[in-house]
């Protein structure tokens, strides 16, 4: 192999790791479909909930709102472990560490 074959080989290889790195990217952003889903079926779990133990409903509203603050704080440890991993690809784009 020339010298130009060798370089061109390289060039291409970096190209290619390049795109993967920004499909992960673009795979990476949140969308408004998983927030949908995970607030129906939290509504789903909590309805789950009180057609199980309808005695929740007689008793204060604080635990309802438990329920859905623990809801909400899995909804949004999820999203933060998505934002995490893709500051870490945006990073390695930036970086230039491929």
């Amino acid at each position: 192999m020339t010298k130009n074959e060798v370089e061109a080989h390289l060039l291409f290889n970096k190209m290619q790791r390049k795109e993967a790195i920004l499909e992960e990217f673009e795979r990476l952003r949140p969308n408004w479909k998983g927030s949908i889903i995970r607030f129906f079926s939290m509504v789903l779990g909590i309805a789950f909930l009180l057609w199980m133990y309808p005695e929740i409903m007689q008793q204060p509203v604080l635990y309802v709102f438990l329920i859905l603050i623990f809801g909400m704080s899995a909804e949004l440890h999820a999203e933060s472990k998505k934002i995490n991993k893709r500051i870490d690809v945006l990073h390695k784009l930036l970086k230039d560490d491929v």
